[in-house]
């Protein structure tokens, strides 16, 4: 995440070359107003009006300047931001498909809103704050410095011993922080699994266990929210203590210092505010150093979330499927359940296959080696030869098509969750539509093929998804077609209908693992393969 964020250095270079010039104007405004009370001071009315009228200047320069810190400092953590989710979101998209279904996604959800709000807030914000902060100092440090050096190494003193206290004081919050973030990654999971349970938990009256579930989540983070909340006005309050008594003392010594000559009133003036502006950059350092260091702890878990644990070296390419996928004594296993044992076949390109078998006999699993999701246990997969767990995964997927039973569609128009957004000509996606048996049905909808489906196809029904799912794999005009329950939702009319459209598909491999069996076209695959009891017959 460090790498992503580091894209954005050169908007913070701008940002902080923008508030090196406002800073350096505003210290040499402080200095311009020390003058201007001396010459008062003194009576020299010609040197106060044109320090004065140099000030006004000054000032008015100022207004524009700051209005471009305020953008550049807007335009470093919008831009760094944005290229830390894309990095995280290109990232995700490159996990193990089996390592992706396997674990619970709400972490991503959680890295993508609670952590990107964190590293913005503590990290972004701080890095831009400490660098301002040293800024702030160092022109300070030189305004002070070319007034009365010994003012500034007793001010220094000062501000360095109110800066370890402010520093101890903001340890115990870090721990806390700590925790709440996360809270809010199982907070964010089990709303996820609440609204996507939200039939079930209304057909079995189950809204009470929600809502005490639901408060006892909220109220955890609730209160871990208070206990920071409590502990951060502690520790403002012991800040603010420290801070006004630093400057209190600033002033004494600055003053006596009057009184004795070594400075004029104007200096004294020059010297308090300026020792404010070195103040309260090192308090907030003392703020910013520990929420920027308590993000490493972020950085490594979301990092460590992107990490494919099965990190075999892919390398070989797959133009187009050619001649066969062989499988030779190929197992299979989830930990210690054996789900395949030596399976031993062939699918030849251009032909089609058929499988069935009881539910958990492994049918599924047998797809999902086909599809490269898994790698056998033990054994090896052959496509043309090459062995597919050398075959790149995106070289791959775009010799196969699949079609699933659980459909997902995009909040966009039929025609873009048809073309999943490839360029096809019309008469392509016509007959695509034709043989899946979308005809009537995009005819009868109020913008035809630009008509936007809604929250994963709310709007139309499980029948029409399928099969706007079966035309997705035909127009893409794919070597092999993979079915898993493709026609468990249709009417035995249509899919029959399609089903026969398959079969006619010419040097087409289709694959089709399913429960809905006709007669009429059962005879018209080359095979149909049984999966039970380990084995694929």
């Amino acid at each position: 995440m460090k790498k992503a964020i580091s894209r954005g250095i050169p908007f913070l270079i701008l940002a902080l070359l923008t508030i090196s010039v406002a800073t350096g104007i505003d210290g040499y405004v402080s200095i311009k107003i020390m003058r201007i009370i001396d010459y008062a001071l003194d009576g020299n009315m010609d040197l106060f009006k044109k320090e004065s009228l140099e000030g006004f200047i000054l000032v008015g320069i100022l207004l524009p300047l700051n209005i471009l810190v305020a953008i550049t400092r807007g335009l470093y953590i919008n831009k760094s931001l944005v290229k830390s989710k894309i990095y995280y979101i290109d990232r995700i998209f490159k996990k193990n498909i089996n390592e992706f279904q396997g674990e619970n996604n709400a972490k991503y959800l959680a890295a993508l809103t609670n952590d990107m709000n964190s590293i913005e807030q503590n990290y972004l914000v701080g890095i831009y704050g400490v660098g301002a902060g040293l800024i702030r100092f160092l022109v300070s440090f030189i305004v002070i410095a070319s007034v009365s050096p010994s003012a500034l190494f007793i001010g220094i003193g000062i501000t360095v011993i109110s800066s370890i206290l402010s520093m101890l004081a903001g340890k115990p919050l870090q721990k806390h922080e700590r925790q709440r973030t996360d809270l809010f990654e199982g907070y964010t999971s089990y709303i996820k699994e609440v609204l996507g349970a939200f039939q079930i938990i209304k057909a079995n009256d189950l809204n009470d266990k929600v809502k005490d579930d639901f408060y006892d989540k909220s109220e955890s983070i609730q209160h871990k929210g208070y206990i920071i909340d409590r502990i951060s006005t502690y520790i403002f309050a012991s800040q603010q203590f420290t801070i006004m008594m630093s400057i209190f003392l600033t002033f004494m010594v600055a003053v006596y210092m009057a009184i004795k000559g070594s400075i004029t009133a104007g200096a004294v003036i020059l010297i308090v505010n300026n020792m404010e502006n070195m103040f309260f950059p090192l308090m907030g350092l003392t703020e910013l150093f520990p929420k920027i260091v308590s993000v490493k702890t972020l950085f490594n878990k979301m990092d460590e979330s992107l990490k494919n644990h099965d990190d075999y070296k892919e390398t070989l390419e797959l133009d187009d499927f050619k001649s066969s996928i062989e499988f030779k004594n190929v197992s299979f296993s989830y930990d210690d359940n054996q789900v395949l044992e030596d399976v031993d076949l062939s699918i030849n390109k251009g032909e089609k296959y058929l499988i069935v078998g009881p539910s958990g006999g492994g049918k599924s699993t047998f797809l999902k080696l086909l599809r490269k999701y898994f790698n056998p246990t033990r054994g090896e997969i052959l496509i043309d030869g090459k062995n597919l767990r050398d075959v790149k995964k995106e070289s791959y997927f775009k010799n196969i098509s699949n079609v699933e039973q659980q459909v997902f569609l995009f909040e966009d128009s039929v025609k873009n969750n048809i073309t999943l957004y490839k360029d096809y000509s019309d008469e392509e996606i016509n007959l695509a539509i034709e043989r899946a048996g979308l005809t009537d049905f995009i005819r009868g909808l109020p913008n035809g093929l630009d008509t936007i489906i809604y929250d994963n196809g709310k709007n139309i029904s499980g029948g029409e998804k399928s099969r706007i799912a079966i035309a997705r794999g035909l127009l893409a005009k794919t070597d092999i077609i993979f079915l898993d329950e493709a026609f468990a939702s249709l009417d035995a009319k249509v899919a029959k209908e399609i089903e026969k459209t398959l079969l006619n598909l010419e040097g087409v491999t289709v694959v089709n693992v399913s429960h809905v069996i006709f007669k009429e076209t059962k005879d018209k695959y080359n095979k149909v393969f049984v999966v039970k009891n380990k084995a694929v017959l």
